[in-house]
């Protein structure tokens, strides 16, 4: 398998399924911060990447990109850390805009909260 069809099936078809499912949740202005957390990632990414190629401690299969090297990294690596990152970030900021859509409980007395903040909470209330 190519680089690149690795990167559109296990990358690129997921980020289109989060976009289409979460379409009405995200917004350019809730998306912005994304912008901001790519230039961190090819910042922190590109050097370390280059110079692991650079000193041999992994390489790419001249077989399997496309042949556009930018450094000692193909075209397809820098396109792996914006779209991994990418994917990661919907994801993130769809389950953030869920958790924050949920609606307060408010309990009936002060007696019932303090009841309710010290029970331990199930899983399913931590991981929905």
């Amino acid at each position: 398998m190519t680089y690149a069809r690795f990167l559109g099936l296990f990358v690129v078809l997921p980020i289109f399924f989060l976009l289409w499912r979460y379409r009405r949740t995200f917004t350019a202005r809730s998306l912005a911060p994304m912008g901001l957390l790519l230039v961190v990632v090819y910042a922190a990414t590109s050097p370390w990447d280059n110079l692991a190629v650079k000193w041999g401690l992994w390489g790419f299969d001249e077989t399997r990109i496309w042949g556009i090297k930018l450094g000692y990294l193909p075209l397809e690596e820098y396109l792996f850390f914006g779209l991994q990152t990418l994917l990661v970030g919907l994801w993130a900021r769809a389950r953030l805009a869920r958790a924050l859509a949920r609606p307060a409980t408010t309990p009936a007395s002060a007696a019932e909260s303090t009841v309710s903040s010290e029970r331990a909470l199930s899983p399913s209330e931590v991981s929905s």
